[in-house]
């Protein structure tokens, strides 16, 4: 059994994977604004431009490590599909985006790399 939004992405291009990360991390900043607050604290934020990393490549995904201000890094799988498929899809076939191995959709996946950094004051 595939889980949805898993299965292989078909025809997946490279450059249509890097678009797609372009407007990603735009949404990433733009959640990244309205988050955070007490009991909240930001200690690190997404700094730098991403690195491509061919080697993480799979399933019609290609893969960038998305660095941040304290040298963490996420593992991010793009799928190399039709924005559309992506962000405005959905239905269980939408391909879904990979965080540090774990699958969402679009969404998800820009609230999960948005609250990368930050932390519930108190329980650092």
């Amino acid at each position: 059994m595939i889980n949805p939004g898993t299965a292989p992405v078909e025809d997946a291009d490279e450059r249509a994977a890097a678009a797609n990360l372009a407007v990603f991390l735009d949404a990433v900043r733009a959640r990244v604004t309205g988050m955070g607050g007490p009991p909240a604290v930001r200690v690190s934020d997404l700094t730098g431009e991403p690195v491509r990393d061919p080697a993480a490549d799979r399933d019609g995904r290609f893969g960038w490590d998305l660095p941040f201000s304290d040298g963490s890094r996420l593992r991010l799988l793009m799928p190399g599909a039709d924005m559309s498929r992506l962000r405005d899809d959905l239905s269980a076939e939408a391909p879904c985006l990979y965080v540090n191995g774990n699958a969402y959709w679009w969404d998800a996946a820009v609230a999960r790399v948005a609250a990368e950094g930050l932390v519930v004051s108190g329980l650092r």
